[in-house]
């Protein structure tokens, strides 16, 4: 209780867009991360897939990876699985802007 009100017990909660887990998993949000980049990406893809590769890398650095790295110190991608999931993001969007394969 606080302040009189019952507190709802949940499993986890985003705080200023980093999501905190009752057991201090940084599992969800490296998902939520994930999952949101991939939509980032997908979309810039879709947009820009006829323009030159110096302008897929600036919309790459503006767009995508912002939201790879926002509050890295806090949630810091130490286990091998959430770092695999951050650079499958990183190497289709290198792929992409080289030409390495078509859409």
């Amino acid at each position: 209780m606080l302040h009189g009100q019952v507190l709802e017990l949940v499993d986890h909660s985003k705080y200023l867009g980093v999501s905190v887990s009752n057991n201090l998993s940084w599992d969800k949000h490296i998902q939520n991360v994930a999952a949101k980049r991939n939509r980032t990406l997908g979309f810039v893809k879709r947009n820009l897939k006829d323009c030159t590769p110096q302008l897929k890398a600036a919309s790459y650095c503006t767009f995508v990876r912002p939201g790879l790295e926002y509050a890295a110190t806090v949630w810091d991608p130490h286990l091998q699985t959430h770092i695999d999931a951050l650079e499958q993001i990183q190497k289709r969007a290198a792929r992409f802007i080289t030409n390495g394969y078509t859409l």
